[in-house]
């Protein structure tokens, strides 16, 4: 496949870029910092340029079959956070995907997004609660995002996650919309492997499932 990974210079995008890379996708990874990225490969593209920028947007989509975003607001308690730069990126390449005839977005958010599918349990509630007291702008960029993606006429799947500091330690992963007990944590090799296995597979859809560590 040609994958297309906003976010490819954080933790979570350098696991996922990884990954394609092992099992031979061509990448091509969408940073706003170059020297952020160590990984070198033949099938590794950069495109440097930040997320307002539409026309670099369009040049990192143009090839690709999935584009997959690992990006995520600041976790800020301060309350001094203005804006929603990561929804108004979210929009941007929703935009460029609409207008190059792109269809499928595997992007990151948290249970601040509601799905039609969930049921009410801790995992689908809680973590939105928390957010909202104490992660306003967060919330805010999660809120506006969820209205960006749902609008959209793309195949898109929304992975949720909470707490992605757990420490991995093999464990394995499963999903949940509250239809059974999700731990509140989740690693980040298990989002990546996660967000890597969902480009191949049509099932998901549509939907927002929370993954966490089994």
């Amino acid at each position: 496949m040609n994958i297309t990974i906003f976010g490819a210079s954080g933790a979570i995008g350098q696991l996922v870029t990884q990954l394609a890379l092992e099992n031979g996708d061509f990448v091509t990874a969408y940073i706003r910092n170059p020297k952020k990225i160590s990984l070198k490969h033949p099938n590794l593209t950069l495109v440097q340029g930040e997320l307002s920028n539409t026309s670099t947007i369009e040049r990192a989509v143009a090839e690709a079959d999935v584009v997959i975003s690992t990006l995520g607001p600041a976790s800020d308690m301060s309350r001094k956070l203005k804006g929603t730069p990561i929804a108004d990126g979210h929009e941007l390449i929703v935009r460029a995907m609409k207008k190059l005839d792109k269809k499928r977005l595997i992007t990151l958010a948290t249970p601040a997004l509601q799905s039609d599918d969930d049921k009410k349990n801790i995992s689908t509630i809680l973590p939105g609660v928390l957010a909202k007291m104490f992660l306003p702008n967060g919330h805010a960029e999660m809120k506006k995002m969820e209205g960006i993606i749902k609008q959209s006429s793309l195949d898109w799947t929304v992975v949720r996650i909470i707490n992605p500091n757990v420490k991995h330690k093999r464990q394995s992963y499963d999903y949940s919309f509250g239809d059974k007990p999700a731990k509140l944590g989740v690693s980040r090799e298990n989002v990546a492997k996660f967000m890597y296995s969902v480009a191949r597979d049509k099932q998901l859809i549509g939907k927002m499932p929370i993954i966490y560590n089994k």
